[in-house]
């Protein structure tokens, strides 16, 4: 039947967040939190399994309890000095574009890719697994705030 189907792509939006916010600044959004939790993820597996970081104040410490540690120990001031560093020359870039003019920069490209392993598949690849990392690192503080062993 002629004009049953569209053949413009489904988008799942059931919040309308598109029509109230920019799509590009929020696929920037997504990639950041995705690779951050990605990144804390090998980083709390590895901190349990015992891959621990130079130093006596960290020996026997679980990843739960390594903020308040690291908090006392003054570790995480280094850490902010270097995550706001990062987060505002990534601003920088990305702010000036919020009114709407991308032009030819596109949301999560940080120019970094040596190897030349960007494709639509990796790209693809890439969001999805950034979702699953979102979702294992909630699960993971989650189950480790409730009391469960370690991995």
């Amino acid at each position: 039947m002629p004009g049953k189907y569209s053949l413009k792509p489904m988008i799942f939006d059931p919040l309308n967040l598109s029509d109230k916010y920019d799509v590009n600044w929020l696929r920037e959004a997504e990639l950041k939190h995705g690779r951050v939790c990605m990144l804390g993820v090998v980083g709390w597996l590895a901190n349990d399994a015992g891959i621990k970081l130079p130093g006596d104040e960290l020996v026997g410490v679980s990843s739960l309890a390594a903020h308040d540690v690291t908090a006392k120990t003054g570790h995480l001031w280094a850490l902010l000095f270097v995550v706001g560093v990062c987060e505002a020359l990534h601003m920088s870039v990305v702010v000036p574009r919020l009114d709407g003019d991308w032009g030819d920069y596109t949301p999560g490209n940080y120019n970094l890719d040596p190897f030349k392993w960007s494709s639509d598949k990796t790209k693809e690849a890439e969001l999805k697994h950034g979702r699953l990392a979102m979702l294992a690192f909630s699960g993971l503080a989650t189950q480790s705030a409730l009391g469960y062993a370690p991995f």
